[in-house]
């Protein structure tokens, strides 16, 4: 009997230790989601922070204003480049990389925090998606990662490096349940 509530209470212990709120990985709402790259991921994380019950607002291309960004506790920049969405935007990527550090930039003057997420995994790494999150990390609370991104060990690397907290998923889905724990209410 003994062993069990000492187990008991080992298993409670270490579970409390890896709680978000022990970590800092706790985010505040509302939230506001733009595109890093103007691909469909953005979308899908619009989709899942409303299945997910989330307090956001989606702008796909949002300058970097005071004014835009004030209402706001944390930024999500959805990365992942799109040569048909930069084209449909008239833009392109240098022009991107420009607004997302000018956003980024503007935000943390402002407190707010920032996720990068990278939802749509491998279809969507390549020379134009890297050179955005590299121009992003200096600014970046959080990554969140679908673990089929990470093939190179890119995102891990990042993590050790710039010690930036680093969550992987398997399924874009699994993103609202991610973002549930995330921003605790």
């Amino acid at each position: 009997m003994k062993k069990i509530i000492l187990f008991l209470l080992i298993a409670f212990f270490a579970a409390l230790g890896f709680s978000n709120d022990e970590e800092g990985l706790t985010f505040e709402e509302p939230v506001l989601i733009t595109s890093g790259g103007q691909s469909p991921g953005a979308l899908q994380m619009m989709v899942l922070a409303k299945t997910g019950g989330l307090d956001y607002v989606f702008e796909k291309d949002i300058q970097a204003t005071p004014e835009d960004i004030e209402p706001f506790n944390t930024v999500i920049i959805v990365v992942g480049a799109s040569g048909k969405g930069l084209g449909a935007a008239g833009i392109d990527v240098d022009t991107e990389i420009e607004r997302l550090v000018q956003l980024a930039q503007t935000s943390k003057e402002l407190g707010k925090k920032i996720i990068l997420a990278q939802i749509e995994g491998a279809t969507r790494r390549g020379t134009s998606s890297d050179k955005i999150t590299d121009s992003l990390i200096e600014f970046t609370d959080y990554l969140l990662i679908k673990e089929d991104a990470n093939e190179d060990g890119k995102f891990t690397t990042i993590s050790e490096e710039e010690d930036i907290p680093l969550l992987f998923f398997e399924k874009t889905s699994d993103v609202r349940d991610i973002l549930k724990e995330l921003f605790v209410k």
